[in-house]
């Protein structure tokens, strides 16, 4: 209170809106996180169009040409990321989990085809993954191939996304919040990189609430992941490469779905597997507080040309196969 008598004292009414607005996001990242379950609207186009299977086949035959491009295609010293992979062989569905990539809507599916109810589910809301892995335990390379070549063929699929996007994503919900198995990473980005945190009204005023800064800013989080590549150090699952962590040259995928036709890609997964009646359509956990989407440039041009150059290096298998841009990136990127 003493703050604030004195901050209205001096006539700083700015200093106080800022602390103001400090305190409120600080307490609601102090916040658990919940499921945030909404019903998804049924497709426009129940039976998937031809338009939707050209564009799925035409993927497929990008990222092929990419993997014989690098010679990824041989199976020498290349094999399947498999303990990533859940096998639903009622179903013939085998899905690659990529985190940050409309991942906890299709582990809610992959949840409910294994026989959680939607009120087990959310009764369980903090440890969907775990759940799922008590009925899709992880599989060595030899049984998930077996998996793969079993008759009928099953149906294959990862759902990626724009690496920068998810990037995005990664840092407002595992760093930019309250999420404690993250707390010492957040320490020690902090600590890696100090000159790039944000000397921000914003930031000035949070250190005189709580003393110093709590959460990294995004430049500091991306040098970090940067600083990790350049040492060769496994990344976090989260903003791992999806080329690294799906193997797609290995692993003949039936279908590269898209965040960003998620709604059509979806429906096309459900019809081609027959699971089109037992899922009813739901968006899991989409952000409450602006699309990922919508914020991602106000994230990435804070970022320098050389690490915006250092991220098209680390996702270029990513960025070439599944053919995303990063031109509008370096150019608002400063100098």
């Amino acid at each position: 209170m003493a703050i604030f008598t004195s901050l209205l004292r001096k006539g700083s009414m700015v200093l106080l809106v800022l602390l103001c607005m400090s305190l409120y996001h600080h307490l609601k990242n102090l916040q658990p996180s919940t499921m945030v379950v909404e019903e998804a609207p049924e497709p426009t186009n129940l039976v998937p169009t031809q338009k939707v299977i050209d564009r799925l086949a035409r993927r497929r035959r990008r990222v092929l040409e990419v993997c014989h491009k690098y010679g990824f295609d041989s199976s020498r010293g290349h094999t399947m990321n498999s303990k990533e992979f859940l096998v639903n062989k009622e179903h013939g569905l085998i899905w690659c989990n990529v985190f940050k990539a409309a991942s906890s809507t299709w582990l809610w599916n992959f949840n409910i085809l294994a026989g959680y109810t939607e009120e087990e589910l959310l009764d369980n809301i903090k440890n969907p993954l775990g759940m799922a892995r008590e009925k899709y335990p992880r599989l060595d390379q030899q049984s998930l191939e077996a998996a793969m070549h079993s008759s009928p063929p099953p149906l294959i699929f990862m759902i990626v996304r724009h690496p920068f996007i998810r990037l995005v994503s990664a840092y407002r919900d595992k760093i930019a919040r309250h999420a404690p198995p993250y707390a010492g990473l957040r320490q020690r980005i902090l600590k890696a990189h100090p000159e790039l945190g944000a000397e921000t009204g914003s930031s000035i005023v949070r250190g005189i609430l709580f003393g110093q800064r709590q959460y990294p800013s995004f430049p500091q989080f991306i040098q970090y992941i940067v600083d990790q590549y350049h040492h060769q150090e496994a990344l976090n699952e989260h903003w791992e490469s999806m080329f690294t962590y799906c193997t797609p040259c290995q692993a003949n995928f039936t279908v590269f779905a898209k965040v960003e036709t998620l709604d059509e890609d979806s429906n096309y997964i459900m019809h081609a597997s027959g699971i089109q009646r037992l899922i009813k359509p739901r968006i899991i956990n989409r952000a409450q507080d602006g699309s990922t989407e919508d914020l991602a440039e106000y994230f990435l041009c804070e970022l320098t040309k050389k690490q915006v150059r250092a991220l098209i290096s680390l996702y270029k298998h990513d960025l070439e196969m599944f053919e995303y841009e990063t031109q509008r990136f370096m150019d608002c990127a400063s100098d």
